[in-house]
């Protein structure tokens, strides 16, 4: 969570100045609480559950320091998405999906326009459980 602390005070103003100020955190479905106290209930919208109190607790901090950034900074636009299981060294290649796949969400909301959602926590699904 600090990593991305440090990345957005060191280039805000940068963003400040941009005419379409945009911040992508990668997030996890992991970190989605609603999921962790409901996974079956919550599979349509995070579909593999793995148990990883350090990860999903790491992950759920940083959807909270998205909407406190949001709220506190809203002339940039700031999310959360969550890529999905996607197939990476950091999983030995588990994932269900290529990092291309992975990569897309990422990629359309760093995109998104001035009028585009902010404090929002997104998949290619829609919207995941906080």
């Amino acid at each position: 969570m600090f990593g991305p602390i440090r990345m957005l005070h060191r280039f805000l103003p940068l963003l400040k100045r941009s005419a379409n100020p945009v911040v992508v955190n990668v997030s996890s479905g992991l970190g989605s609480i609603a999921t962790a106290v409901d996974p079956e209930g919550q599979s349509a919208g995070v579909p593999v559950w793995v148990p990883a109190p350090g990860y999903g607790s790491s992950k759920a901090a940083l959807n909270m320091l998205t909407v406190q950034y949001a709220r506190q900074l809203p002339q940039l636009r700031i999310n959360t998405v969550d890529p999905g299981y996607t197939a990476t060294d950091f999983n030995g290649h588990s994932g269900d999906q290529t990092v291309e796949q992975g990569a897309e969400i990422i990629v359309r909301l760093a995109q998104i326009g001035p009028d585009g959602p902010t404090g929002e926590y997104l998949s290619l699904t829609g919207t995941v459980p906080w």
